[in-house]
């Protein structure tokens, strides 16, 4: 089980965070409310936090502000918020995610799920090989109903959820079905090369070859994918793909 914390100056969010979280996410056994940075902190200090959901505009302060006064511990991030141009900030101190109010209920089941994972790996220590400096060398072992297989991040193309069973696309039209959910896979699928463009998708940044608005928004990726980017999503991807392009 897990601890929660919600920092964010407006009592009717915190109490909406609150009965979301209680409602769907049984995995949270505790759960703390704080208004400022003051109190989020000496909660902190006082508890075991394993995750922190935090606001961007505190009035005068920021849910970033919490994050310079030292923490103990290695909490899990994710920022709820109204704001749409702190997703790079966000991304740069390593969050897990980041959801927009009015908050989407399986955007937040998929976020506490990931950042659950994410600790849970932690604990555990990283099923990963021992890692090249080059991360795109890095290297994932998949376990799947006949064994496992270990390839480069690099080959990825993009990973599809299919039920409880994840997909990998690789390059040369290989595809592997790997026998865990999307979200166990996306702490080491992590930006600035991979992007989850859609609750269902995670692609490469670096197999980026265009973008439709036809339709509906459309990434379009080597070897002829179409891989759908949710509207939630949209910014951040535009911005992310001009950046990996500049």
């Amino acid at each position: 089980m897990f601890s929660a914390l919600i920092l964010d100056d407006e009592a009717p969010a915190r109490k909406c965070l609150l009965g979301l979280l209680t409602e769907n996410c049984p995995q949270l056994s505790s759960l703390f409310l704080a208004e400022d940075v003051s109190t989020a902190k000496r909660l902190v200090d006082q508890n075991k936090i394993d995750i922190l959901f935090l606001d961007v505009n505190l009035g005068t302060e920021s849910g970033f502000d919490l994050l310079q006064q030292g923490l103990t511990g290695n909490q899990a991030l994710i920022f709820v918020t109204a704001h749409e141009a702190f997703c790079l900030k966000a991304i740069k101190v390593q969050a897990i995610d980041y959801l927009l109010k009015p908050i989407d209920i399986d955007e937040l089941i998929l976020a506490v799920d990931k950042a659950t994972e994410f600790l849970n790996r932690t604990r555990l220590g990283a099923v990963m090989s021992p890692q090249p400096s080059d991360p795109d060398q890095q290297q994932l072992i998949v376990n799947h109903d006949k064994g496992f297989e270990l390839f480069d991040r690099s080959q990825v193309v993009f990973a599809a959820a299919e039920g409880s069973y994840t997909v990998f696309h690789l390059e040369g039209s290989r595809k592997i079905t790997a026998s865990r959910q999307l979200g166990s896979y996306e702490p080491l699928l992590t930006n600035p090369t991979f992007f989850r463009s859609h609750k269902s998708y995670i692609i490469n940044l670096r197999h980026l070859k265009g973008f439709s608005s036809k339709d509906g928004y459309t990434a379009l990726l080597s070897e002829g994918h179409e891989v759908p980017v949710s509207r939630r999503k949209l910014p951040l991807f535009l911005e992310l793909s001009q950046k990996m392009g500049s």
